[in-house]
This record gives structure tokens, C-alpha cells and sequence, in this order.
């Protein structure tokens, strides 16, 4: 059986149709995207940016310090005209893998020495002058590191992680810079001001040390 409307009844529905898509359009035929610098905005529309979180995950595969971002952050957009508010894009979580994996870790002993200590030049053997005290390498990737002298089985320009030292607060990322004739195996030496500026608890034995990167 088949069914006619009655012809104003479809009218109606039509007008409902385009008042809609009218309504829709106004609201977003400025609004292309939402982080382009050339998004433009009627000014009649109310547009707020809704800020996107980022989580951290851990990554066991990743090495220490290693930050891998598996979805990209996205602000969201909503617009609001004449009291209609819509939401035009939902905004995206960043997610960002972070590695704490390490080459070796060890249990050694350490020691702490001065640049003006019995025998020593006041030059790392890697050849950064400690004269005036410098007790730190700015490394392009870990950043500010404490010197240490180590065991040649370790190249230059390797990173430890010192951990459960009574002498370092917290765990202390140390890059090595040096060597010492009584350094050998798992002993590290970390560098001071002075001599007599390293603390009586410096030696300690038992400590925790991971290895970060191996040489340059």
C-alpha cells in the first residue's frame, strides 16, 4: 500500500534539511584545521582549542632514556554560534614510549679524587681541563654529566648511571673522561673541585652502576 504525505508535510522536512546543513556550514566553512597557522574563523563563531594530554609509557626495549612517540598529540576544536556549541575535533593523546633498558649493570666501588690530586695535571685524560674546577661534561644528548675516571675496558665517552651512593643524593648520570692507575675492574673515581672537597663518605663499596651508553 503505498503512502502519500501530504505535500506542505514534505516542505517542511526539506526546509528542517537545509536549515541544518545551512547551520552546519556557517559553523564550519572557517574552520579548516585546527593547528594550521592559516585557520581562519568567522567572527560570529565562538571557536575554543582544547588542549591534548601526553602520557609516558615504559618501553622494556627501548635503551635508557630512548623516547619513541607511537601517537601524535592533537588539539581539539570546539565553535559555539548563536548558542549552538559543536564539537568539530576531539582531541588526540600524544603517547610517548620511554626506554629504561641498560647494556650492563654492575656492583663496584667508588672513590672520589680532585683535579689537583698527587700526580695529576689538572687534565682529564680525554683532555677537558678541570683546573677551575669544572667537575661536569655537556653531553649533546644526556646533558649536564658528573666526570669519573674508570677502567680502560670502558672508552671514553661512556655513561654510567650511579645509584645508592652516600655521597650522591640520587641516582647520578657520570660520563668517563678519565683514568687512574689504582682504577681497575668495576671501581670508578669521581671527580671533585679539590681534593679536599671530596667528602670522607665518598668510598664506598656495594654501589649500583648501570651502563648507558657505551663510548661515544
Amino acid at each position: 500500500m503505498k503512502i502519500e504525505l501530504p505535500k506542505k508535510f514534505g516542505t517542511a522536512i526539506k526546509l528542517s534539511a537545509i536549515g541544518v546543513f545551512t547551520i552546519y556550514a556557517a559553523l564550519t566553512s572557517k574552520v579548516e584545521k585546527v593547528n594550521s597557522l592559516e585557520t581562519e574563523y568567522n567572527d560570529d563563531i565562538i571557536h575554543n582549542v582544547v588542549p591534548h594530554e601526553t602520557i609516558e609509557e615504559i618501553n622494556h626495549n627501548l635503551y635508557f632514556m630512548e623516547r619513541k612517540v607511537v601517537q601524535t598529540g592533537m588539539d581539539g576544536l570546539t565553535v559555539e554560534y548563536n548558542g549552538v556549541k559543536i564539537e568539530v575535533q576531539k582531541p588526540q593523546t600524544e603517547i610517548i614510549q620511554v626506554g629504561e633498558k641498560f647494556i650492563d649493570t654492575f656492583i663496584g666501588s667508588i672513590t672520589g679524587y680532585g683535579p689537583d690530586c698527587k700526580g695529576c695535571s689538572g687534565i682529564v685524560s680525554a683532555g677537558q681541563n678541570v683546573k677551575n674546577g669544572n667537575i661536569y661534561y655537556n653531553d649533546s644528548k644526556y646533558g649536564k654529566l658528573r666526570i669519573i675516571a674508570a677502567d680502560r675496558k670502558y672508552p671514553f665517552g661512556t655513561i654510567f648511571r650511579i645509584s645508592n651512593s652516600k655521597v650522591l643524593s640520587e641516582p647520578t648520570l657520570a660520563i668517563v673522561l678519565d683514568r687512574g692507575s689504582a682504577i681497575k675492574g668495576n671501581k670508578i673515581d669521581l671527580l671533585f673541585e679539590s681534593e679536599k672537597s671530596v667528602p670522607n663518605e665518598t668510598t664506598q663499596k656495594n654501589i649500583t652502576v648501570d651502563v648507558v651508553r657505551l663510548g661515544w
